[in-house]
Order: structure tokens, then C-alpha cells, then sequence
């Protein structure tokens, strides 16, 4: 992104300056957390101190290690699709097994669908990739994930006639593995 003429904003704590050196990065030694301390800063004081143009195409990524469930139960997801019209998250912990963290991030999820459609979804099986457990699907040898790298475009932006894919989700060339031990997981999408 840097490369193609973005201003990009790194947030992260655990090291002591961005690993890449490009002078539209700018590295804040601060985790993005639901207040401010410390090293945290909270995602509305990021939008303050960034001085950012709600009428610029801004991507926010995020991949905060599981902490993105604490930060979209809080967050004020009008104030996020006001700033951000595309938003990436890598979703942490996802197991279906779990019945009462599932039920919590469906709620989340949902609320970010009320603003966002997903237009992009990656089986991150670098952790943890199993048999699928739900409507008894073991015998037709779905998987999943417990960590999911999903891309959103707020709502208002997709074409009035936009429809979502079924069948196969990977495409070529998209979509790299990230364990080089094992191959991708193909996404199946049903009507």
C-alpha cells in the first residue's frame, strides 16, 4: 500500500519500529485497545490523532491477535464505516465447538454486517483447521478454521445489482497459503 502511494498508519507495541522502511509509513509504538494507556490507544483516539479525511478511500486492517473481538464489542462500528470504507480483519479463535464464544462473535458479526459486505474470505490454517462439525458435514469433507481473514466494503458502496458467489470461494492467485507445510483450504460457499 505504501508503495502505491498510501499513507500508512502502523500500530503495534510489541516491537520497537516497523519492519518495513518506506516514507509513507508512519509506526505508533502503541497495541489499539478499547481505552487509552499506557501502550494502548483506543480506536476513536486513532481516528482523532490521525486527523483522518472521512471522505478518503482509507482501508483499515486488522490483525490484532484475538484482541478484535474486545475492541468490536465496544467500538462504535457507524464511527468505523464513516472513516473506513473498506475494512480487513483477521478473525482470531473462531470455533464452532465453543457454543457461548460463538454465539458472542456472532453478534459481533453481525453487527458489522449491518454496515459491511464481505467481498473476500481466506482460511488462515496456520493454527488450527478441522472437519466441519455442523449439519453433519463430515462426510463431505468440509473444513474450517479457527482463524479466518475476511475483506468488507461498506454496504453503500457495492453495485445495486452486486449478488454473492456460491461454490468454490479460492481463486488462483488471490489467495497464498499461510503454512507452507500444508495446501490452502478451499472456501465452499452454499446457495
Amino acid at each position: 500500500m505504501a508503495q502505491k502511494g498510501y499513507q500508512v498508519i502502523e500500530y503495534d507495541a510489541s516491537i520497537e519500529k516497523s519492519p518495513y522502511n518506506h516514507p509513507n509509513i508512519t509506526f505508533v509504538k502503541k497495541f489499539v485497545g478499547t481505552e487509552d494507556a499506557r501502550d494502548t490507544i483506543s480506536f476513536e483516539s486513532v481516528i482523532q490523532s490521525q486527523n483522518l479525511d472521512p471522505n478518503a478511500h482509507n482501508v483499515l486492517q486488522v490483525d490484532i491477535e484475538d484482541s478484535e473481538w474486545a475492541i468490536l464489542e465496544k467500538a462504535d462500528l457507524q464511527l468505523i464505516a464513516k472513516y473506513f470504507p473498506q475494512v480487513l480483519f483477521e478473525f482470531h479463535n473462531c470455533n464452532p465447538c465453543d457454543e457461548a464464544l460463538s454465539a458472542r462473535r456472532l453478534q459481533i458479526l453481525s453487527k458489522i454486517n449491518e454496515l459491511y459486505a464481505p467481498i473476500h474470505t481466506h482460511f488462515n490454517h496456520h493454527g488450527c483447521a478441522f472437519y466441519a462439525i455442523m449439519d453433519n458435514e463430515y462426510k463431505n469433507g468440509l473444513f474450517w478454521c479457527d482463524t479466518i481473514e475476511v475483506s468488507y466494503i461498506r454496504k453503500d458502496l457495492l453495485p445495486h445489482d452486486a449478488k454473492p458467489l456460491s461454490g468454490v470461494g479460492l481463486r488462483v492467485g488471490l489467495d497464498t497459503p499461510n503454512s507452507l507445510f500444508f495446501p490452502d483450504l478451499p472456501l465452499v460457499f452454499r446457495d
